[in-house]
């Protein structure tokens, strides 16, 4: 008697998430709030792009619980 229930998506839409904080907050942590602006600009688009990869696994995982379609 086996179970036939699907297994649920891996959740790691959150750790995007994570990641972009620490990224967004790398400059003041490493440089004390002195970095130059090139650092502190590329940590912005680093992390913008983690949030936005975080987004498009989110949905991704809320559409598998639901049940609709996987992209």
């Amino acid at each position: 008697m086996t179970d036939s229930k699907p297994t649920p998506p891996q959740q790691r839409a959150v750790w995007f998430f994570v990641a972009a904080t620490f990224v967004f907050a790398m400059p003041v942590i490493v440089f004390q709030g002195a970095a130059e602006l090139w650092v502190t600009i590329l940590s912005l688009a680093v992390g913008m792009v983690l949030v936005v990869l975080g987004g498009r696994q989110l949905g991704r995982e809320i559409g598998a619980r639901r049940g609709g379609p996987h992209t």
